[in-house]
């Protein structure tokens, strides 16, 4: 049963686990500077099934390849929530899917299965070598476009305070009060 306004927010995977790179850690690979990790990056075999945390909309769906050179999201997508007290928006990313089971404009429930893990080094998973989940939550206002998954100072491309740490918000969410943009 779906419950209208709930007050807990589940995980995006079983055994949640950020055995990748965390939240605010720098991310240097293979010659590139990426700059700050706006998410966690969840270690899962391809094929692990990926559940909305919550109760929202997809506002953003679709392949973003990169290449065997310069990786990127592979499949990806948003979903737009409302916190059940304050009432303010915030949205959550879940990048290298294998498979998007939900288009744009789809409502999804919590549990909902949005998506899979994508296999290493393929277009879907956006050519990362290693099987991972990235999972960000932005609380900032959005323009419609993808999300970055990294913050450097001299891009302007998002603000740093718009991002939290995904297992920290989780586990806080029902106390509504440790994030002040919620």
């Amino acid at each position: 049963m779906a419950y209208p306004y709930a007050r807990q927010l589940c995980y995006p995977v079983d055994e949640y686990r950020v055995n990748g790179l965390g939240f605010g850690v720098y991310g240097i690979f293979g010659g590139v500077d990426w700059g700050e990790h706006l998410g966690e990056d969840v270690i899962c075999s391809a094929g692990t099934p990926v559940v909305s945390i919550g109760r929202g909309s997809v506002v953003y769906s679709a392949l973003h390849a990169g290449s065997a050179t310069k990786g990127n999201w592979g499949n990806i997508i948003i979903v737009v929530h409302k916190h059940p007290v304050t009432h303010k928006l915030f949205y959550t990313l879940y990048g290298h899917l294998g498979e998007r089971n939900k288009k744009k404009g789809a409502r999804v429930d919590m549990g909902d299965v949005i998506g899979l893990v994508g296999k290493s080094n393929t277009v879907d998973n956006g050519w990362w070598q290693e099987e991972h989940l990235h999972f960000g939550i932005y609380v900032g206002a959005w323009d419609g476009t993808v999300l970055p998954g990294y913050f450097k100072s001299e891009q302007k491309r998002t603000k740093k305070e718009d991002w939290v740490r995904p297992s920290d918000f989780i586990a806080q969410y029902s106390n509504h009060s440790p994030f002040s943009k919620i």
